[in-house]
């Protein structure tokens, strides 16, 4: 018999023959199933949490829905979209946004990097000193806005006592000014989450190569120098995720803008996240809201693809 002749049951029993076809093809299938049936606890808990409120979302943000009146909801659109781009409120808000990311953002990039590469280096006490820094990031937002808050009061602050011992201020109103308050807040959000770009920073530098740190030292290189060329190029990915992660947080940050100002004085803090909840949990406008939402999420994603795309840049350089 040829090597590839079917064998002699399956050509006398030729259903034989289809039923093991048939099983072996169940099996295949089978064998494409299993990896989707252990993830889908995952992927049902995903749909639940993220797909449906995220599609139910975009649906509001189509519809007028204002609790305060009784009326049932209706579709109208991108009608809710031209409202928010042909507010004023919305782009002063929007401006304010980009000043306290821009503030926020880099000031503590630039304390957390400089406050790493010091904790970095070895000396009496440095685990104690580490444990302290990252205190104030494992706080409550709201707890921290608090503190702040009373840090500024202007008649038993901390503030005004330090200011006093340096310049012949007395009483000043932080939280009262515009300007002072503004900068109050980014103080507030600087001193919280300083700590997470020292606490990235300090990961990403256990993993450079100590071989190039004294290869560097060899050549004559200063601590400046061996930070400045060597450590800091080997952790960019890691604070570009770092980047991602307070520019996403920053943004959308309420909780010590509602205990230490509520938007104000006037609307001078009032930022994106505060301007959607004052629509949504005081006017309850909950369709404008939903398109301020999404408007959010959009504006978020562009930066997000700008810091993910320089990620990948800089490992396309490297190569």
């Amino acid at each position: 018999m040829s090597p590839y002749s079917p064998p002699e049951a399956d050509i006398q029993n030729p259903s034989r023959s289809i039923v093991l076809k048939a099983r072996l093809l169940l099996r295949r299938r089978a064998a494409w199933l299993h990896p989707w049936l252990y993830l889908s606890p995952a992927l049902l808990v995903m749909i639940t949490m993220t797909v449906y409120p995220f599609v139910y979302t975009v649906i509001l943000s189509l519809s007028r829905w204002n609790l305060t009146f009784a009326r049932p909801r209706t579709f109208v659109g991108l009608a809710n979209y031209q409202a928010i781009f042909g507010s004023a409120d919305f782009w002063a808000s929007a401006g304010r946004t980009f000043w306290y990311v821009g503030g926020c953002v880099s000031v503590e990039f630039l304390l957390g990097i400089l406050i790493a590469f010091l904790l970095d280096t070895h000396f009496i006490g440095r685990n104690l000193v580490r444990t302290l820094i990252l205190l104030p990031m494992v706080m409550a937002p709201v707890v921290a806005g608090l503190i702040w808050r009373f840090i500024f009061n202007d008649e038993s602050g901390l503030a005004n006592k330090v200011a006093g011992l340096f310049w012949a201020v007395s009483g000043r109103a932080w939280l009262v000014d515009p300007r002072l308050a503004f900068l109050a807040i980014i103080v507030a959000d600087v001193w919280q989450w300083t700590p997470f770009i020292v606490l990235i920073t300090l990961a990403g530098l256990q993993a450079v190569p100590r071989e190039l740190i004294e290869a560097a030292r060899v050549d004559g290189a200063t601590w400046f120098q061996i930070q400045r060329f060597v450590a800091l190029p080997t952790i960019r990915s890691v604070l570009a995720i770092g980047l991602l992660i307070r520019l996403i947080d920053s943004f959308r940050n309420v909780d010590q803008i509602f205990v230490m100002t509520y938007g104000g004085p006037g609307v001078a803090t009032s930022v994106l996240g505060f301007y959607t909840y004052i629509k949504g949990f005081k006017f309850f406008d909950i369709g404008y809201t939903a398109a301020l939402g999404i408007v959010m999420l959009f504006i978020i994603s562009l930066l997000a693809q700008l810091v993910i795309s320089m990620l990948v840049r800089t490992r396309e350089n490297r190569r």
